[in-house]
């Protein structure tokens, strides 16, 4: 362990002393317009963003374009930190982290949010925090400015993370009922069908079903808040047409079924963060058909995606067969043989610690033998692949996926073999990335990114001191 963390004599006190230097030089002072959110990144050295900026090859590409927001703030992968920063104040009696985490969302909320109310974030747009504007981009061309009051958000895509919607309604309930309202008019090309857009611009495109689940269970979110009955009608619509898109034979549903491409033909372990969306809105809306739904999507990829030999998931499954996919991957945003628990390169369309989420949920609700096996394998495959990526280190989202999912099969199986992992793998993580007095995110490189998931992890690592699950405000696991 990094002679830092050997100073600090509980978990809570490392996220601590994390915050604090977070907090202390991490913060917009750049530019005229000095403001209260948080840099997407920091040298960990200096706590303040890097002065090279370059990406040095060997830590393995995490993002793709400008998803980690360039010399900015990105509230929307900084989501998890900001819970994280809650919890903390609850933890340890202090006031301060909870009053930063309110003061980013309203600075926020005052500069990048569309005049139609849609939130300027996600994976086209960033706050530049040395020109004091807006960015947007689409592929891989430089960012451009954007003005809030003439930007119509039609690039709006919040995939894979649901927000924290709380952080946002305890600040301004308004500005957080208006922006899910119009997000889910521009996502939903079809109210009829059902067909839904990653992207908010009402066109036809790639209805990728990890998108339509952060957005089925924002609108739930927002109706256990509101009681609005007008919520369901587009979130049951968009649960409609991914479930409907399964194959007749084989259960399984197509990863994006509007275009005709690899991803239509494919099923990966996005089925199970689609899954694991619906189980937590039926929750929400109190629709057990969500649950019905769930359960036959995620019944149908387990039957058929376990390489016994292996010991591992498979990475792509055909849809209409169900055999497995070992042709190259036509692109590097799609997984490959077996689903990669530290895979650093996202997003790939493979969520195995959020299948592995919804398998728990799932047993919970079904007490189905199938779910608790799946729950069994995935502790079996972190269990043989720590030291993570052979030796080299995880990065920090997969840490605390990690250790959340095993506090949770703890909780509901009562083994001690679960509790047991979730201490090595949190030994791991902060022996890893603890340095400098805050945690990195991502090994060899003394460097944290929002976009790595430093707060899932640090989420994970107040459970597990804590004894009892944090409250994630709305974020979905």
């Amino acid at each position: 362990m990094h002679s830092n963390a050997a100073r600090c004599d509980t978990l809570s006190a490392l996220v601590q002393a994390h915050f604090d230097k977070v907090l202390a030089s991490g913060l917009d002072c750049y530019g005229p317009d000095h403001t209260a959110m948080w840099m997407a990144s920091l040298d960990t050295a200096t706590g303040r963003y890097p002065i090279d900026d370059t990406r040095p090859e060997h830590i393995g590409k995490r993002v793709y374009r400008n998803i980690d927001a360039p010399k900015g703030c990105s509230l929307y992968w900084d989501q998890p930190a900001v819970v994280a920063a809650h919890a903390l104040s609850r933890c340890v009696n202090d006031e301060r982290y909870v009053r930063a985490a309110d003061a980013y969302v309203r600075d926020f909320l005052k500069r990048c949010v569309a005049s139609n109310g849609i939130f300027l974030w996600g994976n086209h747009y960033y706050y530049d925090a040395f020109r004091d504007v807006v960015m947007r981009f689409k592929s891989r061309e430089d960012p451009i400015p954007c003005d809030p009051e003439s930007e119509s958000g039609e690039l709006h895509e919040i995939r894979p993370i649901v927000p924290a919607w709380e952080t946002f309604w305890r600040v301004d309930p308004h500005a957080t009922d208006r922006a899910i309202r119009a997000a889910a008019a521009g996502h939903l090309v079809n109210a009829d069908t059902g067909e839904f857009d990653r992207h908010a611009g009402r066109t036809s495109g790639c209805a990728f079903i990890e998108h339509g689940a952060t957005m089925i269970e924002s609108l739930a979110w927002l109706y256990a808040k509101t009681g609005d009955p007008a919520l369901l009608e587009p979130a049951r619509a968009m649960a409609r047409f991914s479930f409907e898109h399964r194959h007749p034979n084989t259960g399984l549903l197509e990863n994006n079924p509007t275009v005709d491409r690899w991803d239509k033909t494919t099923s990966t372990t996005e089925a199970g963060l689609w899954a694991g969306c619906l189980v937590r809105a039926a929750g929400l809306a109190n629709e057990p058909a969500w649950i019905d739904m769930a359960d036959a999507a995620l019944s149908a990829w387990l039957a058929v995606g376990y390489d016994e030999n292996a010991g591992r998931y498979y990475g792509r499954l055909r849809v209409a067969d169900g055999t497995p996919i070992f042709d190259p991957p036509q692109t590097p945003y799609e997984p490959g043989n077996h689903a990669d628990l530290w895979r650093p390169l996202f997003p790939a369309h493979d969520y195995p610690m959020q299948c592995a989420e919804a398998a728990l949920s799932l047993y919970q609700l079904t007490s189905k033998p199938t779910y608790r096996t799946a729950c069994e394998r995935w502790h079996d495959m972190i269990d043989r692949e720590l030291p993570a990526r052979n030796g080299q280190g995880g990065y920090a989202e997969h840490y605390g996926r990690c250790l959340h999912f095993l506090l949770g099969c703890h909780t509901v199986f009562d083994e001690p073999a679960y509790l047991k992992l979730a201490h090595r793998i949190a030994n791991e993580a902060v022996t890893v990335l603890f340095a400098q007095n805050m945690f990195r995110s991502h090994p060899g490189e003394d460097r944290y990114d929002a976009v790595d998931g430093v707060g899932f992890l640090l989420l994970g690592l107040l459970w597990l001191e804590r004894g009892e699950e944090v409250d994630a405000m709305g974020l979905g696991w």
